[in-house]
């Protein structure tokens, strides 16, 4: 077989291409729904205090912090009838909008007895997520043995994901006519219809044979991978003071006095990301990942400096600055699967053990408890500046903490990537020559 047919026969076609990227609208519906509003919630609607939340959120991202990467080392040990990662998303397609369904349900019992509902629901939708992220992300590694296909299949996904977010912003509006149980089951509804054709078009084109290892095995095999945890540190610091989803919320409330506002918010601050998804591949071709994140991230802390002096009260201005921000804020968020996968190829060359299910599943750890993190920071400093939870109006001194966790809080963890990426070097040159050596390696098993 000739270099053409073998490049032709690793090629994805445009329908599981179209379906992994709606399989991912319909995961990322569920986590921005999720990160968004439950916490605002929480709060507002069951009456949870601020302190009750963010224990709460800290004690289900320990949880995952167990859970997580022992559901991807079982991910990659299994050895299931129709594929290594399809089977584990037929039954998520219809579990993560069950489970976000019922964390949404205000009982309006006592206080304690909400308070264990709110544990008990949001811990098994992460459960149910985890389950269902791992799989997904490490079929684009098996879908197609060409680094340019996977980085457009993840750059599509994420670009699926922005709009996603995009889609949320409506939520205010539906809940608004429906209530909140109602609105959420209008997007639990779309995101079970988006997910559920995947793992009936996709493919696992790629095999990659290689010696069966203990469970534990697994892990002193991924502990390895250098470069995986030197990207995940800053990312998890760069994402966890990533403040805007969390806080939106209560700043188109109080800051801006109309919670409907945040509809506009949201779809203006989302749509360029949508906009510049597409062009990822072309970007990291010029730049590189590495480039790529430095560069967004010096840009960041610059429009996060402008957008704190520049204010809101001029709000078309306002706008702009903040989709700016947004845009460059969220690239190197975007890029955080391929960064992934390349550090898969070199945990495979330097090991000689592949541990895609593993990684992704940590990935999915380190990107829930962000999550979990920068709600709980966000209710922190909200507690610190006198917000009060309910209160018609609030006071000066909160209102400006809104602003300060909305406008400077990111600094800090994009100055922290920013010093990470010095230590990272992992270049797509090198991928290159990883994913054909671990080729050659599986040929020879």
């Amino acid at each position: 077989m000739n270099q053409a047919s073998k490049l032709k026969r690793n090629m994805t076609s445009k329908w599981e291409r179209l379906s992994y990227s709606s399989y991912s609208f319909g995961q990322n519906l569920m986590y921005m729904l999720q990160l968004q509003f439950l916490t605002y919630f929480y709060t507002e609607e069951v009456g949870l205090s601020l302190g009750a939340t963010a224990t709460l959120l800290f004690i289900a991202r320990l949880w995952d912090a167990v859970n997580d990467p022992i559901m991807g080392a079982i991910v990659d040990r299994s050895k299931l009838k129709s594929g290594k990662y399809i089977p584990w998303l037929k039954s998520m397609s219809i579990l993560i909008p069950l489970t976000l369904l019922f964390a949404f349900v205000n009982m309006q019992a006592e206080y304690s007895l909400q308070l264990a509902f709110a544990y008990v629901t949001y811990i098994l939708w992460g459960m149910a997520y985890t389950v269902s992220d791992s799989p997904m992300f490490s079929l684009s590694t098996v879908m197609s043995d060409q680094t340019v296909e996977r980085d457009r299949l993840l750059a599509y996904a994420r670009m699926a994901g922005a709009i996603a977010a995009i889609a949320t912003a409506a939520f205010m509006m539906l809940k608004g006519e429906l209530g909140w149980l109602g609105a959420v089951a209008i997007y639990c509804v779309a995101a079970f219809l988006a997910m559920v054709p995947l793992p009936f078009i996709a493919k696992e084109r790629v095999v990659y044979k290689q010696p069966q290892v203990s469970f534990w095995g697994v892990f002193r095999t991924m502990l390895r991978n250098k470069y995986f945890f030197i990207f995940y540190i800053g990312y998890l610091l760069m994402s966890t003071t990533n403040t805007l989803q969390t806080i939106a919320a209560y700043f188109a409330n109080s800051n801006l006095g109309n919670e409907q506002m945040l509809t506009v918010l949201l779809g203006v601050l989302v749509l360029p990301i949508v906009i510049v998804s597409p062009l990822l591949p072309k970007l990291i071709q010029w730049l590189g990942k590495k480039r790529l994140t430095v560069y967004c991230c010096v840009l960041t802390i610059a429009l996060c400096v402008v957008q704190y002096f520049v204010g809101y009260e001029q709000f078309a201005l306002f706008l702009v600055i903040a989709a700016a921000r947004v845009l460059v804020m969220q690239i190197p968020l975007l890029l955080y699967g391929m960064f992934t996968a390349d550090c898969i190829e070199y945990g495979n060359a330097i090991t000689g053990q592949r541990t895609a299910g593993l990684a992704f599943s940590v990935q999915t750890m380190f990107t829930k408890l962000a999550g979990a993190l920068s709600s709980s920071l966000c209710l922190a400093l909200l507690a610190m500046f006198g917000y009060v939870e309910q209160a018609a109006v609030q006071t000066s001194e909160a209102l400006h903490g809104i602003w300060i966790i909305f406008s400077l809080v990111p600094i800090i963890g994009y100055s922290a990537m920013l010093v990470t990426m010095a230590f990272y070097r992992l270049s797509e040159r090198d991928v290159e020559q990883y994913i054909q050596h671990n080729k050659q390696l599986s040929q020879t098993m």
